[in-house]
């Protein structure tokens, strides 16, 4: 090949990344936001399922993670099993914004 159409396919080359990294930074930087779910109110929380039951003993106890703002029930595989989460009462945590856990199938 000649040197300019090698020049050529190089400038060419050039822009096609240029754009593309442009529409990925429009991508990343307009992207919803993970926080957006989080519930912005907070509920009790305990460590212990047994707290939690005697805080409101007329309620269910879920398992509440506040990063994620789910909670699952105690007929979930995650229940009282996640890192991050802590016991609470249902009601406490529909109230304050948070949303059952998807079942995995």
């Amino acid at each position: 090949m000649s040197r300019p159409v090698v020049a050529l396919a190089i400038v060419l080359s050039a822009a096609v990344l240029v754009s593309s990294a442009v529409v990925i930074a429009e991508l990343v930087t307009n992207a919803p936001r993970a926080e957006a779910n989080v519930p912005s109110a907070t509920i009790p929380l305990f460590e212990f399922e047994r707290q939690a039951q005697l805080h409101c003993p007329d309620d269910s106890i879920v398992w509440a993670t506040a990063g994620t703002g789910t909670y699952d029930s105690g007929s979930n595989r995650w229940y009282g099993r996640t890192s991050s989460g802590a016991f609470g009462c249902l009601h406490d945590a529909e109230n304050a914004g948070y949303r059952a856990r998807r079942v995995e199938r």
